[in-house]
Parts: C-alpha cells; sequence; structure tokens
C-alpha cells in the first residue's frame, strides 16, 4: 500500500485538476477512460478506494461513483480524498554528516541527506535532522541515544510536494564511535506544507530511518492519515 502508487492513480483519475494546478500533463490510457482511471486506482488500495468513494453499506458501488467523479473533475475543487496507513519507503545517502565537533555544541549536529521514494511513479526526498548530543542518553549497549528535529520534502512528479516536520530519538547502534550506525527511533510527522496537487494536503504519522556506516540511508515513513483537498 504504497503512496506513490495510490497517488498515481490519483492524479490519473482527475487529469483536469492536474493541468489546472501547472504541472505537465503526462499521457496515459487512463485520462480518457474514467473506467480504466478507477479500476486503477482500486487496484492499488482497495480499502482506501472504498472508503472514499463508496457510499452504500458493503461500498460496492466506489467504482460508479469515481467514474462519475472523473466526469465532472473539472468541478471538484474543494473535494477530499483521504488514505489511511500508507507507507512511503525511501533510499538515500548521507550529503552532510555535520560539522566537525558538532556534538559538543548546544545546537547540535545537522546532517541532511537525499535520496529517491521507491514506488511505481517514483519521486525524490530531500532531509534535515539535527540531533542534541549534549542531551544524550544510555542506548544500554555501550553507546548513546539523544532528541532530534527535522524536516523532509518529498518531491513526486506531476504531483508536486509535500514537507513534513518530524521528531524522534537517534541511537547509535551498539558501542560509541566515530562512525557507527544511527537508527531514529520513536519518529513521529506532521506535514506542514505543499505544493501542486498536494498543496493542501494534510497528514500524520510515523517515520524511521536506518543510517549504515558508509552513509546510505534507509528509511520508511506511514501515514496514519493523509487527506488530499483537491
Amino acid at each position: 500500500m504504497k503512496l506513490i502508487l495510490c497517488l498515481c492513480a490519483l492524479a490519473l483519475a482527475i487529469p483536469a485538476i492536474a493541468a489546472a494546478k501547472g504541472p505537465p500533463h503526462v499521457s496515459h490510457p487512463a485520462t480518457k477512460n474514467g473506467t480504466f482511471a478507477c479500476k486503477a486506482l482500486q487496484a492499488q488500495d482497495r480499502t482506501a478506494f472504498i472508503r472514499s468513494f463508496g457510499t452504500n453499506h458493503n461500498g460496492r458501488n466506489a467504482i460508479g461513483k469515481c467514474v462519475s467523479a472523473h466526469a465532472r473533475s473539472k468541478h471538484l475543487h474543494g473535494a477530499t480524498l483521504t488514505f489511511h496507513n500508507i507507507t512511503v519507503s525511501s533510499t538515500g545517502t548521507i550529503t552532510n554528516p555535520g560539522a566537525s565537533g558538532c556534538q559538543l555544541t548546544s545546537s547540535g549536529c545537522t546532517i541532511t541527506s537525499t535520496g529517491t521514494l521507491n514506488g511505481r511513479l517514483g519521486g525524490t526526498y530531500t532531509s534535515t535532522w539535527t540531533i542534541l548530543w549534549q542531551q544524550a542518553t544510555s542506548n544500554g549497549q555501550g553507546g548513546y541515544c539523544a532528541p532530534a528535529t527535522g524536516t523532509t520534502t518529498l518531491s513526486v512528479p506531476v504531483l508536486g510536494t509535500l514537507t513534513k516536520a518530524e521528531q524522534g530519538t537517534v541511537c547509535e547502534v551498539g558501542a560509541t564511535g566515530t562512525n557507527v550506525e544511527h537508527v531514529l527511533q520513536n519518529g513521529t510527522f506532521a506535514t506542514t506544507t505543499g505544493t501542486g496537487l498536494l498543496a493542501h494536503a494534510t497528514g500524520a504519522g510515523t517515520v524511521g530511518f536506518d543510517q549504515k556506516p558508509d552513509g546510505t540511508v534507509t528509511g520508511a515513513e506511514t501515514f496514519s492519515t493523509l487527506t488530499i483537498t483537491l
């Protein structure tokens, strides 16, 4: 249940709005066939699809309601779609590991990374985290954990960008060292700003990452809710 897959289908289901918002239009058979587009959306996330479009007791009219909405897409401004428990995974690299000696300062260490979003539509991310190592506590393994805050922007072709404010605890894995693995624990986020089709999107959820000693980073974030207002 990937955000990228769900939103890709959403973009296909409302091509007129995508064009009105400014991003370049992508040619696809779904833009010419509402039934095709709605079935593509249903295939990516059946539960979210029924929740967004179904109106009867079992949601079996969701396809019909979606096709109808597709036909009226020029008049959908203000309509909302809400998705639940959508996970986005990513792969990236550290682009700035922080200034030398930053762990000894009250302002902490600011680390940046960039990478790609996994999924059919693709996309990229940029992320900045500040770790307050002066407030560190033991990780119980000879290393340390410290509070951290971050900002991450997801950039998805056609759809736009979504920026999130994040917080959590960054822990060394095992004993402390100059180049050890770090993980983000108990991470949470809330959306702050967006552009394009995501300009009025709101959401919140959990986030985590694993930074390896070689500077590679894998991450995953789960939107407990993501509401897109068209």
